[in-house]
């Protein structure tokens, strides 16, 4: 009866632990909010050099929780990669900026993201109408929320930094 108690207690114990985990908020803080953040330039060639290979990768460096935010998310910061074949997207809650690290090519903005279709099933999204503009190193990119983009063309592939910029919450009138 006590090992049957004990194990009950253990149970018990593991699912409390699991059932808080589940209810952290996300994303994690994932430096000091009190101080600056500084990443140098070897670092970030170091996080590329361990970015996966596939079409597209990335590794967020830095986030902030915000409870007034839509999504919960204050920013973020991430290194991307991309190759060949993107889809087109589009975030209402999050504006984003990139800033060209490394390739060259085109991204399309504006427009409206439409499915691409393959024997009657949505295989991809895409552009539509949109706005192309050619990009290399250095370049830097502001994607309003709402605001549809996509990498369109490599060379021979676009690698950059990301930032993510979560809307407060508006109350309901």
């Amino acid at each position: 009866m006590r090992l049957a108690s004990a194990a009950l207690a253990l149970i018990m114990a593991l699912a409390a632990t699991a059932s808080t985990q589940e209810n952290e908020p996300l994303p994690r803080d994932t430096s000091d909010p009190k101080r600056a953040f500084y990443m140098s330039a070897a670092d970030i060639a170091a996080t590329i050099g361990k970015l996966p290979a596939r079409n597209m990768a990335n590794t967020t460096i830095l986030e902030r929780y915000d409870a007034s935010s839509i999504t919960g998310l204050g920013y973020r910061m991430a290194v991307d990669r991309r190759t060949p074949p993107q889809n087109g997207a589009v975030h209402n809650t999050e504006a984003e900026m990139w800033y060209v690290i490394d390739g060259s090519g085109a991204v399309t903005t504006d427009g409206k993201v439409v499915p691409i279709m393959k024997d009657g099933k949505a295989v991809g999204r895409r552009i539509e109408g949109g706005t192309v503009r050619k990009v290399s190193k250095g370049d830097v990119l502001v994607f309003p929320e709402g605001v549809p983009h996509q990498v369109t063309e490599f060379n021979p592939s676009l690698t950059f930094l990301t930032f993510e910029v979560s809307r407060p919450r508006v109350e309901a009138r």
